[in-house]
């Protein structure tokens, strides 16, 4: 059997060829912030997927010290790299460009995003599995997962509140007010 290649590995044709902008080719600049947004927010969900995969052995028991320490650890710099990509689209996409091709996508919202939701479900469980009964260690490492998602949590109200100012959220919801509002609901709290 012959060893695949570096695109067929990777299955590059697929991956790339799933970034569809709503906004007209001919509207170049617009389209290429909109396809950012898309990259963006597909990365996050494939860094999130391997975040669930991690998370979901500690879930299981299927991990021993060493195990859980490199998985918590894992997961904590996945949720600080999908922090920096919030930070990434605040700094490299124009507010009015946003506002421009918002509106093509209707309703369609991170709210929808069932990871996200599992992320949050997951850390609450793990954080409050067994209240005081977890060895130090493995408490304080979650409690540096639990802070990695409370980061998360707030760089996204910044981006929101960046990008939407006082506008409404385009998952019904109120926005930044809907976010601030959940804030400190720490990593369980609904998005």
């Amino acid at each position: 059997m012959p060893h695949p290649t570096y695109a067929s590995y990777l299955r590059l044709d697929e991956l790339l060829s799933s970034q569809q902008p709503l906004t007209p080719p001919e509207q170049r600049d617009l389209s290429d912030s909109e396809r950012l947004f898309i990259v963006v927010h597909q990365a996050s969900e494939i860094l999130l997927s391997q975040v669930l995969v991690d998370l979901g052995h500690l879930d299981a028991g299927r991990c021993g010290r060493s195990c859980f320490t490199h998985r918590v650890d894992r997961a904590v710099r996945l949720v600080d790299a999908l922090t920096g990509q919030l930070t990434l689209l605040r700094r490299t996409l124009r507010r009015e460009d946003f506002l421009r091709f918002r509106e093509r996508f209707g309703t369609a919202s991170g709210l929808e995003s069932e990871q996200f939701k599992e992320l949050f479900l997951r850390v609450r469980r793990l954080t409050r599995h067994g209240g005081g009964a977890r060895p130090p260690e493995e408490a304080r490492h979650l409690g540096e997962l639990d802070d990695a998602v409370r980061r998360w949590r707030s760089t996204h109200l910044e981006l929101v509140g960046h990008m939407l100012g006082d506008l409404p959220g385009t998952g019904e919801t109120s926005g930044g007010r809907f976010l601030a509002a959940r804030l400190d609901d720490g990593p369980a709290g609904e998005r």
